[in-house]
């Protein structure tokens, strides 16, 4: 007798996974040459979607090349890779988007991990290979150039590593709301509109994440004594990360306001960037599902901060309650996949899948973001909520495949 599907309504699932399947010729773009501010790009990209934005954007490229490999359209991640590398090659760094109006800041870095992908796909398992040994140290050359003298940058242009080997988002502008920009979370109450000022948890265990990733490209290289540098690295970052921003009291991590060297104290979902880079300890990540995980699951999945109330003068903040978003979802489903809550992980991905395939039954369309609590349509903020989307259709189909088949992962 077959087991019963985790999936609450196959109707529904599949109107949506059909209008994905169509959505994603509609979004991918291929643009060589420069136009106006558009930046041209050697290969073929996926923008979010096909309305407001039709340029390749840093960190949405991660959380797509998730719905985009192991399908047939994996080459993509591919090409989407090598763009962003030529990105980084032309202009020392990866521009928000691919407009020459965001040279100014980077996003969220997830190229190492788009790296390793891209190597995988092309080459699989022949790592000894001597064609896909000069493709990897071709790119990580490229790589170590974004890390160093990007994200870890102690001047200007790149003023990034601030305080005890960790770092923040940052603008050539200087402008607290353009390094809020570069974070992704634009705009968002957890830096109390000094975003200069916070090292960001999430940004510094994507830093983790990306020594990791080092370490891991070092041994596919065959090289031992590189391998146990980068190790030693990200064993420095873990200690730094811990002794500032895990807070024993609420069993949490927090950002870290270097300015004023204390702690935030506001809750923010990006403390689950902690279990999706593994720079949580076993202990800590069960005591931030014990304790932390009620407070942002609701009905509909989990809610980018916990309840917060904007002054009259304020304006909107989308990256905040009540919205949720596919690409935090993935972090969070995710990390606590990696640390054993598999229950856990897989009730929060339905709560997404239903919810989204709720919206689709009413309005034929995917959205940028969505209300988790009250289960609608995202709350709009600095434009209008956007349909489409390029993020939840990738993280709506990776969701479907891990409900069915109990995978999240298709490669190590």
């Amino acid at each position: 007798m077959q087991a019963e599907s985790p999936i609450r309504d196959q109707a529904k699932i599949k109107d949506c996974l059909e209008y994905i399947e169509q959505y994603w010729d509609r979004i991918i773009c291929y643009q060589v040459i420069d136009d106006g501010t558009l930046i041209g790009l050697p290969h073929h990209y996926i923008s979010p979607n096909h309305d407001m934005f039709q340029e390749l954007y840093y960190w949405d490229s991660y959380f797509i090349a998730l719905g985009l490999e192991s399908t047939p359209r994996e080459d993509k991640v591919v090409e989407i890779t090598e763009n962003l590398l030529y990105l980084m090659t032309r202009f020392g760094r990866i521009p928000n988007a691919s407009r020459y109006y965001h040279l100014s800041r980077s996003q969220p870095p997830l190229l190492s991990s788009l790296v390793l992908k891209s190597f995988r796909i092309k080459f699989g398992t022949k790592t000894d290979h001597e064609l896909a040994q000069g493709w990897l140290k071709e790119r990580f050359e490229i790589l170590k150039l974004e890390y160093h003298h990007v994200w870890r940058g102690k001047k200007f242009p790149d003023h990034r590593e601030v305080f005890r080997g960790l770092s923040r988002y940052y603008d050539l502008n200087i402008w607290h709301n353009a390094a809020e920009a570069e974070s992704g979370w634009d705009m968002t109450p957890r830096f109390e509109n000094r975003c200069l000022d916070f090292l960001p948890i999430d940004l510094n265990c994507l830093l983790f994440q990306y020594e990791l990733d080092f370490l891991e490209i070092a041994e596919l290289l065959g090289d031992k004594e590189e391998s146990s540098r980068w190790r030693i690295i990200a064993e420095a970052r873990r200690q730094s990360v811990h002794d500032l921003m895990w807070d024993e009291e609420r069993g949490y991590f927090f950002d870290y306001d270097y300015h004023f060297q204390h702690r935030s104290t506001f809750s923010s979902i990006a403390g689950f960037f902690a279990l999706w880079s593994k720079i949580a300890t076993q202990e800590q990540a069960e005591r931030i599902v014990k304790e932390q995980l009620p407070k942002f699951e609701t009905e509909y999945g989990v809610v980018t901060t916990l309840e917060w109330h904007r002054t009259e003068d304020e304006e909107p903040k989308q990256w905040a309650w009540p919205n949720g978003w596919a690409p935090l979802h993935w972090i969070v489903v995710s990390g606590l996949a990696k640390y054993g809550f598999h229950t856990e992980s897989k009730r929060i991905a339905k709560k997404w899948v239903d919810l989204a395939a709720d919206v689709f039954a009413v309005n034929k369309k995917m959205y940028e973001k969505y209300d988790v609590v009250g289960g609608t349509r995202g709350m709009s903020d600095r434009y209008p909520d956007q349909v489409g989307f390029g993020w939840t259709n990738a993280i709506f189909f990776r969701f479907v495949k891990y409900l069915e088949s109990g995978q999240l992962w298709y490669r190590s």
